[in-house]
């Protein structure tokens, strides 16, 4: 019998990397840093950079109160993310500082580092912004294949290769900004909440 291939169907949201951060000072409390990258390679708005940093997530201000912002290099992809993607984590899209955030442009974005080693860091620049991610203690990769029900936005399929991250941190301007990863149960995994997703794929299904 000859083998067949699976071919998704359904429509393509974005493919590209999501490496995330979502820190805290205590492991009880609230969350200190929220953080999510964004490197898509395709969506139907094209291509291009995104950093969603909340410096206080519980405060609905932006710059230059605290460091909640989010940049861009492609302006509808920022939109199409925002409204399609962010709006539908509730821990992110529903943040007193998601709002209020300032929107700024990015100019130019340097990775540095080896996933596959123990150390990876993107480095974004723009308005007035050196804004460093860092992520260290290094897991194995973990390809992942999650139907909607447990994914974040819960109406679409994500492909994904994970490499979890034990340590991580975000420097704004030289700064450090307070907070540590946390453990967290993600597709049954004993994880943190520090994160790299490579080859990430978001589908609706039919």
């Amino acid at each position: 019998m000859p083998i067949k291939p699976n071919v998704r169907t359904g429509a393509i949201d974005w493919t590209g990397e999501n490496p995330g951060m979502l820190l805290k000072t205590d492991p009880d409390g609230d969350w200190s840093v929220l953080m999510l990258y964004f490197r898509v390679v395709w969506s139907p708005v094209g291509p291009g950079n995104i950093l969603l940093l909340y410096e206080n997530p519980a405060k609905a201000a932006g710059m230059p109160d605290c460091c909640n912002v989010i940049m861009a290099d492609n302006e509808a992809l920022r939109d199409y993310i925002k409204e399609g993607f962010i709006e539908k984590l509730g821990t992110f899209g529903g943040a007193p500082a998601y709002a209020a955030a300032s929107q700024l442009t990015i100019d130019k974005v340097v990775s540095a580092g080896d996933p596959c080693g123990d150390f990876y860091s993107e480095t974004v620049t723009g308005g007035g912004l050196e804004v460093k991610l860092v992520w260290q203690e290094l897991g194995k990769p973990t390809a992942l294949e999650l139907p909607p029900e447990l994914t974040g936005t819960g109406d679409r399929i994500m492909y994904s290769l994970l490499v979890d991250s034990k340590s991580a941190y975000v420097e704004v301007n030289g700064r450090r900004l307070a907070g540590k990863p946390v453990s967290r149960q993600q597709a049954g995994l004993p994880l943190s909440t520090a994160f790299l997703y490579y080859s990430e794929t978001w589908i609706f299904p039919e």
